[in-house]
């Protein structure tokens, strides 16, 4: 109750301010967020910078700094920067207690949450590692099963640390970090939204066998074998036009509730990337950071971007709020549009698609309207070298197109 006490409170009395002034430590923090059957740690680095409280939450070399943080006596409000998720937590010397909240799921999204000042390891263990995981692995996720997908793991070991990502089809599951001890390895990430949680065991022949968390909503098993040379299918094949198709057709509103289609006259003659989206999809937010990049580049020569977002709510008025913190986050110039809801209905809204098989998706247009390339998911900076050969594999395709007449 005393949340909810706190929060009435805080829209009559709220103020920013120094760490100091308030008892808390800066420094290295460890947090706890506690699922089902799970906790998943992250660490944070609480900073005052210029009489104001500032937190860098750290997934491996991602930093993800937060500001929006208000005081309230011995509480703190933190909302995250870009996901609309939020830690209400009470205060006392050198720890924290409260709730994480995620407003961006209609449920499974309230999180008992701690944190302790002066932890800076991540996953709580003492033995020496007894395996080293560094290099390339074949995943399965739900192995035997209807649902089996394929993913390639990627890590890097040095002593007990791990750091790495798992590639998939439909993106990345981003920075990854964590611990091996022994003959067991685990990894966590939280970017605000997505609680990642990964955790394996070698067995004697090499083989990872593990299991992985998703918040609360979400649980499967995965195996894992070195393999340097297995490969994802092509991002090129797997979403495409259906027969008879050559183009896209849509009519979407924009922030002002305006509608857009792609036969609008801004769009004529142009080249297009239209972008399958949604404020929900971690991967979405690494594409569009790029591609807000892309569009200042080569919009004077005649690219334009349409971002088409589809959202875990149906309402209009609070998909076009996330899409503004995204907007304002990322400088965004071209048209946002919400296209409803994930699911089957996201789907009927393109039916030239044969389906959405992942979030982000990338439709390639020419100068004719015709549809030349569709790109599914996104290898993003967590993946390395995979994210600059997209990034360049992009950069050459609307460079071809763009000369095109």
């Amino acid at each position: 109750m005393f949340l909810l006490s706190i929060l009435l409170f805080v829209f009559a009395f709220t103020h920013a301010s120094a760490a100091n002034d308030e008892g808390l430590e800066t420094g290295m923090w460890r947090g706890v967020i506690q699922l089902k059957d799970e906790t998943l740690p992250f660490n944070f680095l609480l900073t005052d910078s210029a009489g104001a409280i500032v937190i860098t939450i750290i997934n491996a070399e991602e930093k993800i700094r937060v500001t929006e943080i208000t005081v309230a006596g011995d509480s703190l409000f933190i909302h995250m920067p870009l996901f609309d998720s939020e830690f209400r937590v009470k205060y006392e010397p050198g720890k924290m207690t409260g709730l994480f909240l995620n407003h961006t799921r209609r449920d499974n999204n309230v999180f008992p949450f701690s944190a302790t000042a002066g932890i800076s390891g991540r996953f709580e263990g003492h033995k020496e590692a007894g395996v080293n995981i560094s290099g390339k692995w074949e995943c399965d996720f739900s192995p035997g099963t209807a649902e089996s997908s394929k993913a390639i793991g990627e890590f890097v070991q040095t002593g007990n640390q791990l750091h790495g990502t798992f590639l998939t089809t439909s993106g990345d599951y981003r920075y990854l970090q964590g611990s091996v001890f022994g003959d067991s390895l685990a990894l966590s990430a939280f970017d605000g939204s997505h609680l990642f949680l990964f955790k394996g065991v070698v067995d004697k022949e090499g083989v990872i066998h593990g299991r992985f968390f998703s918040g609360n909503h979400w649980r499967e098993e995965w195996i894992a074998v070195r393999n340097e040379k297995f490969e994802l299918p092509d991002p090129y094949s797997i979403t495409y036009l259906k027969p008879g198709y050559t183009s896209l057709a849509f009519s979407f509103p924009d922030l002002n509730g305006k509608m857009v289609s792609l036969t609008d006259p801004a769009f004529k003659s142009k080249v297009v990337i239209v972008q399958i989206m949604g404020t929900w999809c971690p991967n979405c937010m690494d594409e569009t950071e790029y591609y807000s990049r892309l569009y200042n580049q080569f919009h004077q020569e005649g690219l334009e971007i349409i971002a088409i977002a589809f959202e875990r709510f149906p309402e209009l008025e609070k998909a076009q709020a996330n899409l503004k913190r995204l907007q304002q986050k990322f400088d965004i110039q071209y048209p946002l549009l919400f296209g409803g809801q994930t699911g089957e209905s996201a789907e009927k809204t393109l039916p030239m698609l044969n389906g959405i098989n992942g979030y982000p998706t990338s439709v390639f247009i020419d100068r004719s309207g015709k549809v030349r390339a569709i790109y599914t998911g996104i290898n993003g900076p967590a993946t390395g070298d995979a994210y600059e050969k997209w990034k360049d594999d992009v950069n050459a395709l609307i460079e071809k197109l763009l000369r095109e007449k």
